[in-house]
């Protein structure tokens, strides 16, 4: 008797344990690119207070413009900032401009424990010859990183046409490079189907998991991707011939727990319709997931 009940807990167990794997509890926030819209949201408390009443769970910062209102907007509303658009550029000698290494610390010490900054980087010394430049702003990203570990916030580079960082692929290269545990790499679906294409995204993910500290995605068709406009490759949530959620469904069965953020670049009409109809169809990927065998 006692060992008929004692496996009837263990099966109880183990199907809790398999459900619990199916669950989707990321973040998720909305990029801080909102101006498309007619009716956009313009200060820090109009912008908390939207996604607040949509159920958003935060909303991205963007260097250090009107960051701590920004910052302050968003914990009055009980929302995250789970993640910065910060500038990183560098030249020959090894220094940051235009954020200094001073700057960016300072955004750093600013930051929510568990908060990851990505930077978009650039250089003109080194778009050509990346070789040699990824070996230059790797010191700059371990001395950021060992900085950053003090404060419990997480760096990585963010992959975006004709910028130094343009692949996910490049993203996964410098996190190697740089060999932190606090340093990692993104996945950004548009500029991902942009530069890279739609084809071996399975495989990618796969590869890149390990080491994803965040992940954009949206609504986007598919096909000869690197050959489609802008207002093609991001679209709300849930529309497009692109399926966005097998996309979300492979980081998922991969291991990945990261901050997922909605891309708003250039998102037209009205600012309510658009970002709720994305939450919704996000909330039906998490119960489509949460299903699914």
């Amino acid at each position: 008797m006692k060992f008929r009940i004692f496996v009837i807990l263990v099966l109880i167990f183990l199907s809790y344990s398999v459900i619990a794997k199916k669950k989707i509890n990321t973040v998720f926030y909305a990029q801080n690119t909102l101006d498309g819209f007619t009716d956009s949201p313009k200060t820090a408390m109009e912008k908390a207070r939207l996604l607040k009443s949509i159920g958003y769970d935060g909303l991205e910062g963007f260097g250090d413009q009107n960051y701590k209102e920004l910052q302050l907007a968003l914990q009055k509303e009980g929302l995250k900032m789970p993640v910065n658009y910060v500038p990183l550029n560098f030249e020959a000698d090894g220094k940051t401009e235009n954020r200094s290494i001073d700057e960016i610390k300072a955004i750093i010490k600013a930051s929510e424990k568990g908060a990851v900054i990505y930077f978009h980087i650039h250089s003109k010394t080194f778009m050509n010859d990346k070789e040699n430049g990824d070996q230059v702003v790797a010191a700059i990203l371990r001395e950021l990183s060992d900085y950053a570990a003090g404060f419990n916030v997480k760096l990585c580079a963010y992959p975006h046409l004709s910028f130094y960082c343009e692949t996910a692929a490049h993203s996964f290269k410098l996190a190697e490079l740089v060999g932190r545990k606090n340093y990692g790499s993104v996945i950004n679906l548009c500029h991902l189907l942009k530069v890279e294409g739609s084809a071996g995204i399975e495989e990618k993910i796969k590869k890149y998991a390990p080491k994803l500290f965040a992940v954009n995605i949206c609504g986007a068709d598919d096909g000869d991707t690197q050959h489609l406009d802008w207002d093609r490759l991001i679209q709300p949530l849930g529309q497009g011939s692109f399926d966005t959620y097998r996309f979300v469904k492979l980081l998922m069965d991969n291991g990945y727990c990261g901050p997922i953020g909605l891309q708003c670049y250039n998102l037209k009409g009205d600012v309510f319709k658009t970002l709720n109809q994305s939450f919704k169809t996000w909330q039906g990927y998490k119960k489509r997931y949460s299903v699914e065998k």
